[in-house]
């Protein structure tokens, strides 16, 4: 059987489809060979890489309430407005999430892993916003042939998470080796072209974005996450046609970060979805 490389796409709560996927390939005996990920798609990558199966993965997210892993960046907002009336005050307003929550989440949900104690192979995409270039989280010896990205191997699978996760404008930027890291769905929405560096064999990209917008947006968050969405699977389509073997879209509808409620259902439609495809699976790789 081929390598398998499988590559989680970003797209905020709809991420929760990837867990879905990944039971589907357990259930029928599909190994894994090596997983990359963007934004939502990394924290299922580095938890499955950590060593948590698919379904303990489903029991822990059934068990969160949106105050596990969003804390409002209230205190920043405050100084903001202040610094508009008082100047000299010169305070900034970088994100209307702080991220800590979710990445004390994930830390204790890899039980404290750094990317160097990955079970198998992983590549987790964010962006240094201040030079534009890719950032490579992975405990691999990845080459890259141009000076645009950079590999990142000395890290927590959680600092790895936070940085791939940090939409612009809604979360703060991490800030890790001197870099400023944002969502890595700037670069690469569907991280395919790192599953080669990694050594795969057959590409199986899960590609969230392919849907029609039929619902609204509301408020900064939803805006920036729409148009990010808009702009990062239209930029990742040429790398997807390049670089991926087989490419599958769970249909899941727009959902909030907070719509936990519809868990179940959006890992479900992962299911739904694998499902569909798994026997045209094993047929490519046995080829």
């Amino acid at each position: 059987m081929k390598k398998l490389g499988l590559a989680l796409g970003g797209g905020g709560l709809k991420g929760l489809a990837h867990i879905g996927i990944l039971q589907v390939l357990e259930d029928n005996r599909i190994p894994v060979s090596m997983v990359s990920g963007t934004s939502s798609g990394s924290i299922m990558a580095a938890l499955y890489a950590s060593g948590l199966s698919p379904y303990s993965m489903e029991e822990e997210v059934l068990k969160l309430k949106p105050g596990d892993y969003l804390d409002y960046n209230i205190s920043g907002l405050i100084r903001y407005l202040l610094s508009c009336f008082i100047p000299t005050m010169g305070a900034t307003l970088d994100g209307i999430i702080k991220g800590d929550r979710l990445e004390k989440l994930i830390f204790h949900l890899t039980g404290g892993k750094y990317l160097q104690d990955s079970k198998l192979p992983l590549a987790i995409i964010a962006c240094d916003i201040d030079s534009g270039r890719e950032i490579i989280f992975s405990g691999e010896k990845i080459r890259l042939d141009d000076n645009d990205g950079l590999v990142v191997q000395d890290a927590l699978l959680s600092q790895a998470v936070r940085a791939s996760i940090s939409i612009p404008a809604t979360f703060v930027p991490s800030h890790l080796q001197g870099m400023q890291l944002v969502d890595g769905g700037v670069r690469s929405m569907v991280p395919v072209a790192v599953q080669k560096l990694l050594g795969a064999e057959y590409v199986l990209a899960v590609n969230l974005g392919q849907y029609i917008y039929d619902q609204g947006v509301q408020g900064i968050p939803e805006i920036v996450n729409r148009a990010l969405n808009i702009l990062g699977y239209e930029t990742s389509a040429t790398e997807e046609k390049i670089f991926a073997d087989m490419s599958i879209y769970p249909d899941v509808s727009e959902v909030r970060l907070s719509d936990l409620d519809k868990a179940a259902e959006i890992i479900r439609i992962g299911r739904r979805t694998m499902k569909k495809e798994v026997a045209k699976l094993k047929r490519n790789l046995l080829a």
